[in-house]
């Protein structure tokens, strides 16, 4: 339960713009659908850290993100050591020099969730 409510205050501090961390840079993507999604999530910059901040009913029918012909996988899963949490990702498409990878964990009845991003190389 703690772990859940620092993951919430800090993903309300960077959403709020306040700044936490001087270094790294971190890009904070919100969207409500996954049209919105698409639209930020494919111009979003590889190279820097971002948290998405997204309706957890988007990644219920493991739909994908297509940007530059490139799939982005959504889906959740059912941890086995803890099944009251989803964890939560949004999968990069192999074979790019540069991309992100996302995860994230929240509880099975929470409508909103944050996932941390990172550049993969």
């Amino acid at each position: 339960m703690h772990r859940r409510a620092v993951a919430a205050l800090l993903a309300a501090v960077l959403a709020a713009g306040t700044p936490a961390f001087s270094e790294p840079e971190v890009s904070i993507i919100q969207a409500k659908d996954h049209a919105e999604l698409k639209e930020k999530w494919c111009t979003a910059d590889p190279n820097v850290e971002h948290v998405l901040v997204l309706p957890a009913s988007l990644f219920v029918d493991s739909e994908e993100l297509i940007c530059d012909g490139a799939p982005y996988k959504l889906y959740r899963i059912i941890e086995n050591d803890d099944p009251d949490d989803y964890e939560y990702f949004l999968d990069p498409p192999f074979g790019h020099t540069t991309r992100l990878g996302c995860d994230g964990k929240a509880g099975r009845t929470m409508q909103t969730v944050a996932l941390n991003c990172r550049p993969l190389q």
